[in-house]
């Protein structure tokens, strides 16, 4: 079951030359959740601002994490088991 969470995260990720972003861990509530696979990202226009989504897993749940490339912000937007 998916529940929503939209909360900003604190989030360590790999920016590649060529533009791919790469989410590596995110903090939630002072715990570190380690992501084992990315499984599936898009990007979402809203006016001027670009809106990265990826879609991750650290095994036991599965993540939607956005990326805000004007703020720099990260949100944890829904969590789901496996």
């Amino acid at each position: 079951m998916l529940t929503e969470i939209r909360e900003p995260i604190k989030v360590g990720a790999v920016f590649e030359p060529e533009g791919t972003i790469i989410p590596k861990w995110f903090v939630r509530n002072g715990r570190k959740y380690v992501v084992q696979k990315v499984t599936f990202t898009w990007k979402v226009r809203d006016g001027q601002k670009a809106l990265y989504h990826f879609a991750v897993t650290d095994g036991v749940n599965l993540y939607e994490l956005t990326y805000d490339a004007v703020t720099s912000a990260w949100k944890l937007m829904a969590v789901s088991p496996l």
